[in-house]
């Protein structure tokens, strides 16, 4: 019997490609007020990488920092550092202006709303993430999610987040069910799909952009969320 649904958040239910490439170019327009030479351009593809790289290793680079601004000045000041530049005032003003719009326009898919609204009276619902506790919850937030979910879960809190087990048993424990009592829905085929696997939950992938399934196969592949309804019920009535 199905008793509970994770969800990741970033992909799968907050669409944050706009939000970030809106709040970055505000930033850059800061920096870039005190710096005229730089290329307000070149500045934000830098800043792009150096954020990757940096939560590419986030246990490295960020854990340790208590707050998203903390964070976002570590990736400002390295992001400067490419130039010789520095100078804290700007680098706070920076972080404060991403931030502001980031969580302004921390938005949800279409399809997410109407799913949850059918899915919360039934089920368990929980939240699985990676990233940092503070700034993953304060997008939760901002996003209008918190009223649909039992369980918030954030790879930052654990010594490891997805795919590590220990994040997917922490939401078992919490939704008092077993592996096979659980699906996990998430855009990642490495942290979600591997992960959920990991442990015998079952995996959806949620496709958004057609890609093509490298490494990690899931139990179910789906491009909208308007089709796990279906998904849910033809699980049920396999059990």
């Amino acid at each position: 019997m199905l008793k509970a649904i994770f969800f990741d958040l970033d992909g799968t239910l907050a669409d944050d490609g706009d939000s970030i490439a809106d709040a970055l170019s505000k930033a850059c327009v800061v920096v870039c007020r005190r710096w005229p030479e730089l290329d307000a351009t070149d500045l934000a593809v830098t800043y792009r990488q150096v954020s990757d790289a940096a939560w590419d290793d986030y246990d490295r680079n960020l854990r340790h920092l208590a707050s998203p601004e903390a964070m976002l000045a570590s990736l400002w000041q390295k992001t400067l550092a490419r130039w010789d530049l520095g100078d804290a005032a700007i680098v706070q003003e920076a972080v404060e202006t991403y931030w502001h719009h980031r969580l302004r326009n921390c938005r949800i898919y279409p399809d997410v709303l109407p799913l949850l609204s059918q899915l919360a009276e039934r089920f368990h619902l929980s939240l699985l993430t990676n990233g940092a506790p503070a700034m993953q919850r304060a997008k939760f937030a901002a996003a209008g999610l918190v009223a649909f979910f039992r369980q918030v879960f954030v790879g930052g809190e654990f010594p490891r987040g997805k795919p590590d087990p220990a994040i997917f048993r922490a939401a078992l424990a919490a939704a008092d069910c077993h592996p096979d009592q659980a699906v996990h829905i998430g855009d990642s085929l490495v942290h979600d799909i591997a992960g959920a696997r990991g442990v015998g939950i079952y995996s959806i992938w949620l496709n958004r952009k057609g890609l093509e399934v490298e490494g990690h196969t899931p139990d179910l592949e789906i491009s909208s969320l308007e089709s796990l309804v279906e998904c849910l019920e033809s699980l049920r009535k396999g059990d």
